[in-house]
């Protein structure tokens, strides 16, 4: 007989079991299934589990309505994990089911009981010392007992706990895959990102004397655009322009000159020992960093002479630029990963990950790997978190939705998102409705960026209330987001009326000054600490949409797992009118019943309130209360 209990809409199961899912060491992975078998006996089933090649850990499933049973693990570690599922028939529990149903029928069950009692003698050969002890005073107590109290006693929990232990598997089945779930460090789940360009500091030594500031906003992680040496064939200009003079830094996504290309440090920055002393330094302010990495080069690279066979030609030999219709980026010479000899390439890339990694970092922001082949990221990301666990990757991938999903399959720890254009109150409901989804919510960490240097939204232009709605927003509709240096200044001058920087940093060093009037420093900081101190803000989902009757004002509840945590945060979308709005708050998902009486503390405003069931009153004005944050005490 061949599984003769149905395992099936095992979850998480990415793919059919093709791609890990992901968790979080130290924090439950939650997996489900649908267990069931023809007739009414009582099937029993467990969660196996192992670090990878390790012991098989058990743990019992709960069945809950319609045949799905449930269970969680912790990851004590990172690292790649197994699990799986098993189940059979309790012939004990059958038994004490049908006795229980046949007695309320009116049925004899006395030979029932011995059925019952045989099983119980079974096991009596396989217990332990105390275990044969009590079985031994239980049958003797139980021969003296009515039959009401003889079922009474059968369901002893103890009993049933060394029945659980040593009876046989009857029927027994185990779900035909064993499926992987990739546990992460916290920090690829929950961080705070502050994204700048070191040069504009002058150098990495300069740049400590800046971490203060930063860590005064309580950002977790800083983040450095490349610090690689910047070629000067085709440099571009002030605002991207194809022509530049001689005082132009150059873009530092075109990488690479006569002193050096991946493995070397742009001179005006420093040297490595600068550099480490930088890592030093952030990760004393309980911070940490992150670089971007970027796998092209400038025409100068070293690669271009040393591996021209990596890039791609044209039909005259010449090396192709950089293109993304119907732009041509001609300071850029992509490296083609799909050449017949690809082994050296590969190497040389993950060789370049390894050096840096060995320097200290752990966290890299991939620039456009939605331009490089799927299987390329899913062997180097695997190859390296074999080795390092704790190293993850961002990917910035700006694309088609469903690539920037595949790239999470494949091994991307989180990913960029479409967050940035979500200004309405339908496009974000959807889209984050959508994330938060399943499965997709089992393997897509969506990082929420206000801005980036090539990225000013228009709904930006409209000043300080935007920035603050934005970041409201980002902040506490998923644990990952981060802000472009300037972002807290609300820089806002558009180039030409694009959605592009005038001035941008791209292209120059920036100097800024920020103590500049009209900042929002003291709210992104007060967010980053709100965010702290709510675990409900921690982590992925258990997030739930309030309803509106004004689609100026979005609201929405998030709540910790154990509930113990409960948010309410209501937002004014429009950054020049006062809005009103009636909300209703979903109680019952917060276990709360419909007609409560509760306290609402708005740790954004230093205001307290009392609220009176689902349905509440708010009145929002922009850039003085321009949204709540409410803990429900």
């Amino acid at each position: 007989m061949k599984d003769p209990i149905a395992i099936e809409n095992v979850k998480p199961e990415i793919d059919c079991g093709r791609f890990n899912a992901k968790s979080i060491k130290n924090s439950e992975f939650n997996v489900e299934a649908k267990i069931f078998k023809a007739g009414h006996d009582v099937i029993r089933a467990r969660l196996k589990y192992r670090k990878i090649k390790g012991k098989w850990n058990y743990i019992n499933m709960e069945n809950n309505n319609n045949d799905t049973f449930t269970a969680s693990f912790i990851p004590s570690d990172t690292g790649v994990y197994e699990y799986t599922v098993d189940a059979w028939k309790d012939m004990y529990n059958t038994t004490l089911k049908n006795i229980e149903s046949w007695l309320s029928a009116g049925e004899d069950v006395s030979e029932d009981i011995n059925t019952a009692l045989k099983i119980i003698n079974n096991i009596y050969g396989k217990s332990n010392e105390s275990e044969k002890r009590f079985i031994s005073d239980f049958l003797e107590k139980i021969n003296n007992l009515n039959v009401s109290s003889k079922i009474d006693l059968l369901r002893d929990n103890y009993i049933e706990k060394i029945i659980y232990k040593y009876q046989e598997k009857n029927e027994y089945t185990e779900y035909y895959k064993v499926l992987k779930v990739i546990s992460d460090p916290d920090y690829a789940q929950f961080a705070s990102w502050y994204e700048l360009f070191p040069r504009s500091y002058g150098n990495f030594n300069n740049l400590v004397n800046h971490l203060d500031y930063i860590k005064s906003l309580n950002f977790d992680i800083v983040y450095l655009t490349p610090i690689h040496p910047i070629g000067t064939t085709n440099r571009r200009g002030k605002n991207g322009n194809k022509v530049s003079s001689k005082n132009d830094p150059g873009s530092p996504w075109a990488m690479g000159n006569s002193s050096g290309g991946h493995y070397s440090i742009n001179p005006d920055l420093g040297n490595i020992d600068d550099f480490k002393n930088l890592i030093r330094e952030i990760r004393n302010r309980n911070m940490d960093i992150a670089i971007d990495m970027a796998f092209q080069c400038s025409p100068d690279h070293p690669y271009v002479t040393e591996h021209p066979e990596w890039f791609y030609h044209r039909t005259d030999g010449s090396i192709r630029y950089a293109e993304n219709p119907p732009k041509k980026y001609y300071d850029i010479y992509p490296l083609n990963f799909d050449i017949d000899d690809k082994n050296d390439l590969w190497n040389e890339m993950k060789n370049i990950i390894e050096y840096w990694i060995n320097n200290g970092i752990k966290i890299f922001r991939i620039d456009n790997p939605h331009t490089k082949p799927f299987d390329f990221w899913e062997w180097l990301i695997n190859s390296i978190k074999v080795k390092y666990p704790d190293v993850i990757f961002l990917a910035e991938a700006f694309t088609r939705e469903n690539v920037m999903y595949e790239l999470s399959k494949r091994g991307f720890s989180m990913s960029y998102t479409y967050f940035t254009w979500k200004n309405n109150y339908d496009d974000i409901i959807n889209y984050f409705k959508e994330l938060y989804s399943y499965p997709l919510l089992r393997f897509f960490r969506p990082m929420l960026f206000t801005n980036t240097p090539d990225i000013l939204t228009r709904d930006l232009w409209n000043g300080r209330p935007a920035f603050i709605i934005k970041s409201i927003l980002a902040s506490t509709l998923s644990p990952l987001w981060g802000i472009y240096s300037g972002f807290e200044l609300c820089e806002n001058n558009s180039l030409n009326g694009t959605e592009e920087y005038s001035n941008s940093e791209k292209y120059e060093i920036k100097h800024r000054d920020f103590n500049a009037p009209g900042n929002i420093e003291g709210i992104i900081a007060n967010l980053n600490r709100i965010r702290r101190d709510n675990e409900s803000l921690q982590t992925l989902g258990n997030l739930c949409f309030c309803e509106s009757n004004n689609k100026n004002i979005i609201a929405y509840v998030r709540y910790s797992n154990d509930k113990k945590n409960k948010l309410i945060i209501v937002i004014n979308l429009d950054s020049l009118n006062v809005q009103v709005a009636t909300i209703k708050v979903p109680l019952y998902i917060l276990g709360m019943p419909s007609d409560s009486t509760y306290k609402v503390n708005d740790i954004l405003n230093g205001n307290d309130y009392v609220w009176n069931g689902e349905y509440n009153y708010v009145r929002l004005i922009p850039d003085k209360r321009q949204a709540h944050i409410m803990v429900i005490e």
